[in-house]
């Protein structure tokens, strides 16, 4: 019977159960068709005497509906008893009254293999129909399921969508209002709210404001400003760093702000935003009706208020290294222009020296000479070792003369003023091999350009400095200048084969390794706007490049 419908309770007060009513009825109506004579105390023993002619007579045939209706009514135990009760009621009639009594019993055991049948399949039948009503019920249970699982994996995936998105731009740009615009929009969609708010605290003066919203109107956002923290619902959220469920904010304490009331706000859900433990802000969700937040909606917002409370701390860090960062630049470019005075007033000086020698010491050195000259010819009268002392102090300022001339080239060469960048560094070049005994070569390929004034003395002066640090600490015996101009650039190389170095890690690092000529020289070119590379190992000489892009403001006048 588990497996089928059960029939009908019937209802414990008899008289209140019309099935029973109806049973009751047709037995004895069956009683009374089956012992017309003894009841109704007719002559004829049957009330169907057309049909006595049949096997089976009406009267008996008649129980098998009290019994059907039984089996339908109450089930398998029902149409046996009220099977039993029939044959019990037919029984002294075919064993007593009927003049047939085989024929009789026959009828009886045909109508309760009848009856059998009857109640079987009724049973049968009872117990199909409960079959597919259980897989009816089966599979409304299991569609149910179903539209529940594909409900919650849009859910999901809705969740998920959001996350990514908030992900996504968080991780693609600094742009701390693009990350917090995405989120309030994309979170607004995936709660299927009206509104949607993010605030940033700001440490300094302890107060939120309001930089991204969705669904409210300008009062509101005005009636929001200076909230301060542990004020209202976003303020104790900030306090506290603990999601906050407001099921009516008309109704709630916590509520300061009338804007608040105004604006029709009810159901809020508000999480911190949070990095490194740390709130940086709040995000909140509200609708204008009655809502219950579920758990997964509670995670899924302060799963998002995590990402961009981080994406909040690595904007503030960026903002913060960029201004550090100009201010760095502002300073190096500060220092270079005091260093591009200094060099200007140290050429100056230079010049103005060089000068001074040339016109005074140099003309002084000549006229004494000629004195020396003028005095030997008439002094024909003094001692040979007079006139050897004149001579030996005549040789002297000859070469004082010498060192004093090639001291103004020094400072200042004039073939530089005169002829240019390639003539001042052949002349360099030729000076170091007659002076110093190396051997300095000097070449140029591509089509020469002349640079602007400032530039070439720039250049000449790091050849200098270079060729000055080859001959006082690398013991080279040859050394290289090599000039290449190229279509956007010129590249200035200094080889030498002496001893070499080891370079520090980094260029920075020079000064302390004691390369005070290196680093002053990388300064000068960086004055210019070209870069400064060497390259050395100890026993393989060194190699110190220039590279200097061919610009207009480094170009002469003739070149543009």
């Amino acid at each position: 019977m588990s497996a089928g419908v059960p029939p009908p309770e019937p209802d414990p007060r008899f008289w209140r159960n019309t099935h029973c009513w109806i049973i009751t009825a047709l037995f004895v109506l069956g009683i009374i068709l089956h012992y017309p004579q003894q009841i109704l105390r007719i002559d004829s023993p049957s009330l169907f005497t057309f049909l006595e002619s049949a096997r089976f007579s009406a009267e008996r045939v008649f129980f098998l509906i009290p019994v059907f209706y039984a089996g339908f009514a109450f089930g398998l135990a029902g149409g046996v008893t009220s099977l039993l009760l029939s044959i019990v009621v037919m029984l002294p009639r075919a064993a007593v009254i009927a003049t047939d009594q085989p024929d009789a019993i026959l009828d009886i055991v045909m109508i309760a293999m009848v009856g059998i049948v009857l109640n079987l399949w009724l049973e049968w039948h009872r117990r199909e129909r409960g079959k597919r009503e259980q897989a009816m019920q089966t599979l409304e249970v299991t569609k149910q399921e179903i539209q529940q699982y594909i409900h919650a994996v849009e859910n999901s995936e809705k969740a998920l969508a959001t996350i990514n998105a908030v992900c996504l731009v968080a991780s693609q740009t600094l742009d701390l209002q693009k990350v917090l615009d995405t989120t309030v929009e994309r979170v607004r969609d995936a709660m299927d709210l009206d509104v949607a708010l993010a605030f940033l605290l700001d440490e300094d003066t302890q107060e939120l404001e309001l930089r991204a919203y969705r669904g409210v109107s300008a009062e509101f956002v005005e009636g929001l400003r200076g909230l301060r923290v542990g004020e209202g619902f976003n303020g104790t959220v900030a306090q506290t760093g603990q999601p906050l469920l407001v099921a009516n904010s008309a109704s709630d304490p916590r509520l300061t702000r009338e804007v608040v009331r105004q604006e029709g706000l009810l159901a809020q859900l508000i999480v911190p935003l949070k990095a490194s433990e740390r709130v940086v802000g709040t995000l909140c969700v509200a609708g204008r009706y009655a809502r219950q937040f579920k758990e997964e909606e509670i995670d899924l917002l302060t799963t998002i208020g995590r990402q961009v409370g981080v994406a909040i701390e690595n904007s503030r860090l960026y903002e913060h290294e960029r201004l550090h960062a100009e201010e760095q630049k502002q300073l190096q470019e500060r220092l270079r222009y005091y260093l591009r005075l200094v060099t200007r007033a140290q050429e100056k000086e230079r010049q103005r020296i060089a000068q001074e020698l040339h016109d005074d010491t140099i003309q002084d050195l000549v006229l004494l000479l000629h004195k020396i000259d003028r005095f030997s010819a008439v002094a024909s009268f003094l001692p040979p070792q007079e006139i050897l002392f004149l001579e030996e102090l005549r040789q002297r300022i000859h070469v004082i003369s010498d060192e004093v001339r090639r001291f103004t080239q020094d400072l200042r060469p004039s073939v530089l003023d005169d002829l240019g960048l390639l003539p001042a560094l052949e002349w360099l070049a030729q000076d170091v091999s007659k002076h110093f005994d190396i051997k300095v070569l000097f070449s140029s390929s591509g089509q020469a350009r002349r640079f602007n004034p400032e530039t070439e003395l720039t250049l000449f002066r790091i050849v200098q400095e270079a060729l000055r640090n080859v001959w006082k600490h690398s013991g080279a015996t040859e050394a290289k200048i090599t000039v290449e101009f190229m279509g956007d650039k010129v590249t200035l190389a200094i080889e030498d084969n002496g001893q070499g170095f080891e370079l520090p890690a980094r260029v920075e690092d020079l000064a302390t390794a004691g390369k005070l000529g290196l680093v002053g020289m990388r300064e000068r070119a960086q004055l210019i706007g070209a870069r400064l590379s060497v390259k050395s190992e100890p026993g393989k000489g060194a190699i110190i490049t220039v590279e200097l892009p061919i610009a207009s403001e480094n170009l002469s006048m003739s070149n543009i």
